[in-house]
């Protein structure tokens, strides 16, 4: 597997939400206590979580449009519907538990949320940085 495939990329993005998302919660805690820490904690888990389900149903649906490419009439499953659907229900009930059960803080929470943001720009720093972006790729 080369540095610049799309599921080296992906690897690497799921590494830097962990990273990333670790060192929010400990700057968290450091800033405003173990609640802060724990909900930023919380929220980058579910990022890392959604990223993961996103991508394999992403990964699905290439491997379906490949499959039926030439056919007059593409057949989409409802099962990939299902999943796509699913995914965003368990997501809400993930983060409905997390703020109405647990009470963590909500901002420290839609921090750790947004950590695929960082982590995104971070693959893009690694990328200029081993020359392999893929605008000059031949």
């Amino acid at each position: 597997m080369h540095d610049s495939d799309p599921e080296a990329i992906e690897r690497r993005i799921q590494y830097f939400i962990v990273g990333i998302g670790i060192a929010i919660a400990i700057g968290a805690a450091a800033g405003w206590g173990i609640r802060a820490a724990e909900g930023a904690a919380a929220g980058a888990a579910v990022c890392w979580l959604n990223f993961i389900w996103l991508g394999r149903g992403a990964t699905e649906l290439i491997r379906l449009g490949t499959a039926q490419a030439g056919a007059d009439v593409v057949r989409v499953p409802r099962t990939i519907h299902a999943k796509f659907f699913g995914r965003i229900v368990l997501l809400i009930l993930a983060v409905y538990a997390i703020l109405a059960w647990l009470h963590l803080p909500p901002v420290a929470f839609l921090c750790g949320l947004t950590t695929v943001l960082p982590a995104i720009v971070a693959e893009l720093g690694y990328e200029i940085a081993r020359g392999q972006h893929r605008w000059n790729a031949p």
